[in-house]
Parts: C-alpha cells; sequence; structure tokens
C-alpha cells in the first residue's frame, strides 16, 4: 500500500491549488493507491468524501485533519473525526480532551517540525509525548534544506528529526503536504497490507502498528519548483 497522508486541496485549503479531482488523477497515474485528504483544522464531510470517492474508484481516500495548535506546532489526526466544521487553533489540553474518548483508535503526527526553526519550542516535548508519529520527509521540510539528492532526499536537518524521532519512540511518516499538482505521487509511505484499511480508524492502526518505508520519486522531486535550488 502507497498512501500520502498528508495532502490539501482547493476545495477546503485556500492555500492549496489543486482541486480535489485533479488530485486523485494524479494520485492514480503516479502510482498511490491511497490518499489522506488533510485539510487546514476541518475534515472532509463524511458523505462529501464518498461522492468523490465514487467518481475515482481507483485509489482509496480517507478524510484526515491538519490542527494548528496554539503551542505552535501542526498535527494530522488521522481515525474517528474529533470535531465538526471548522477549528482555528487547538491548545493541547483542548485536543487531549477532544481524543480522551478516541485515542486508542486515533494516529497523530507532527507535521513538518523545524520546517522554520532548528530550535525546538519549549512545549515540543509534551506535543511528541502525547504523539505517535513524526513526519520525517514532505516536500515543506525539504524546501531550501536539501543536501542530500540520493535516495531517499533528505533535509540538512535531517539528524534533529531522527534525534526527537527516537528519543520519543516515534513513528516515522512520509509524505508530500502537498498543495500543488507537482506534489502529488512525490512523497509517500510504503506499507505491506493484504487488504487495503476499510475506514480511517483501520488507517490509523495500521499505523500504530506497521512502520512505513519512504518512498520518493526522484522525477517528481527533481521537477518540483519548490526543490529548483538545492542545497
Amino acid at each position: 500500500m502507497r498512501i500520502d497522508c498528508h495532502l490539501h486541496t482547493n476545495r477546503l485549503s485556500c492555500c492549496s491549488l489543486i482541486p480535489p479531482e485533479r488530485a486523485c488523477e494524479l494520485a492514480v497515474s503516479r502510482g498511490l493507491d491511497a490518499l489522506l485528504l488533510t485539510e487546514h483544522n476541518q475534515y472532509w464531510e463524511m458523505e462529501t468524501l464518498a461522492t468523490l470517492q465514487a467518481g475515482h474508484p481507483g485509489i482509496k481516500l480517507y478524510s484526515g485533519v491538519e490542527i494548528a495548535m496554539a503551542e505552535g506546532y501542526h498535527l494530522v489526526a488521522i481515525g474517528p473525526q474529533l470535531f465538526r466544521g471548522m477549528v482555528p487553533f487547538l491548545t493541547l489540553g483542548q485536543l487531549k480532551a477532544l481524543a480522551r474518548d478516541h485515542r486508542e483508535d486515533l494516529f497523530l503526527f507532527v507535521a513538518h517540525a523545524f520546517r522554520y526553526d532548528p530550535t525546538p519550542l519549549p512545549t515540543l516535548p509534551k506535543i511528541l509525548t502525547f504523539c505517535d508519529g513524526l513526519e520525517m520527509s514532505s516536500i515543506n521540510i525539504l524546501r531550501g534544506h536539501v543536501v542530500n539528492n540520493g535516495t531517499p532526499m533528505l533535509p540538512d536537518n535531517h539528524a534533529l528529526y531522527q534525534q526527537h524521532l527516537l528519543h520519543y519512540n516515534l513513528t516515522p511518516v512520509f509524505n508530500t503536504d502537498g498543495h500543488d499538482e507537482a506534489a502529488v505521487g512525490s512523497i509517500a509511505n510504503d506499507l505491506e497490507v493484504s487488504t487495503l484499511p476499510a475506514d480511517e480508524v483501520a488507517l490509523a492502526h495500521l499505523f500504530k502498528t506497521t512502520c512505513p518505508e519512504c518512498f520518493q520519486n526522484q522525477e517528481l522531486l527533481a521537477d518540483h519548483p519548490l526543490l529548483g535550488s538545492r542545497g
């Protein structure tokens, strides 16, 4: 199973340039088996997602969310929907309250933790202690930071990500954090499965019990406009 668990569409994320239909088409043509749509601070309604799914049977679709935390970090949630509508940001305490009855069915990972600043905020230990995974690669992690153009392509602060991954015993996660067509299919998680998870809860359990391998399409990454000037 090859899945991107961090992708934004222009249906619900104003920063994205990708129509959801186009994201599905590109994902299929570029070899993905599944997509987790993670809009900023809101979930896809399940009926709307089902309509999109019906039009694109070649890709399995799931609804997640990227949550802006008051503590200064962004978390991606996989599993049951924790809230309805738009939530501008949450404190860690509020998120814990929302997740209290669902924690076993919820997989949380920190997105692009050191994208802008290599110095962790004082809030990061509490965030990582509560989470299950750490995003290790994405377009936003690599942009302006690439030092290894091999396979996989790594950022110059990879050791910092690796240090926190190991210290907090987290699952590594690999995604595009895609906001444009060029990103779709360039980075993903490879997991050994017999069948695709039936829903978001099953997907969360898969990530809780399986460590994915990093997939990178080097041609797509080489052509991505945000990675054009690589260190």
